[in-house]
């Protein structure tokens, strides 16, 4: 296999053992948020493998899946943050649902490079930003925060790396980011199956 491959199939690694590890604690749990996460991993791992054998359009699937992954990560976030709320200050569970609206507009940026690549910076660099909000500092007190620390720091290192420096630059070097990522990923999987099995012998 070529190296690109190689690093492909390290991320896809990554993803399915996510994907499995959600399903897991969407079919113990009923929990919408694991719903929302595993399908994320899910669609993400749909480009990244059509990346990796070479398929026909394995671009404009790899552009769309990322879009589309990242959509259902934000409203995972969502569901996280009503949840964590108050049953009485709770904003009502279909607002969750809104960032699949943008999905309905990419079509019409997906043949722009400038304008695509911002978008999914944006909404990447958003997610990111209410991950840390939400896993670290809405859980100062948890024991094992330091895992949710490591993973959103390498996410967060493969986040500027890649749109910073490897995406224009040095495109010979996004395996970085790309390895960074699928660490940081499996940090914080980690980190959120520990929580939920406290969470569910409490």
């Amino acid at each position: 296999m070529e190296p690109f491959q190689w690093v492909d199939l390290v991320v896809s690694v990554s993803l399915l053992f996510s994907f499995y590890s959600l399903l897991r604690l969407y079919m113990d749990k009923r929990s919408l948020v694991d719903l929302y996460f595993g399908l994320s991993a899910l669609i993400l791992l749909i480009g990244y493998v059509g990346h990796m054998v070479g398929i026909r359009f394995n671009n404009l699937i790899m552009n769309w899946s990322k879009l589309v992954s990242v959509t259902f990560y934000i409203s995972g976030l969502l569901v996280l943050i009503r949840e964590s709320k108050p049953v009485f200050a709770r904003f009502p569970l279909y607002l969750t649902a809104l960032p699949f609206v943008s999905i309905l507009f990419f079509p019409l940026v997906i043949d722009f490079t400038v304008i695509k690549d911002l978008v999914n910076g944006i909404y990447q660099g958003g997610a990111l930003i209410v991950s840390i909000l939400v896993l670290t500092v809405n859980n100062v007190n948890e024991i094992g925060r330091r895992y949710y620390i490591a993973g959103l720091t390498l996410i967060s290192i493969s986040f500027l790396t890649y749109w910073v420096i490897f995406n224009r630059d040095m495109p010979d070097k996004i395996w970085i980011s790309e390895i960074l990522f699928a660490a940081g990923i499996l940090l914080v999987l980690f980190r959120f199956i520990k929580s939920n099995s406290v969470r569910k012998t409490t």
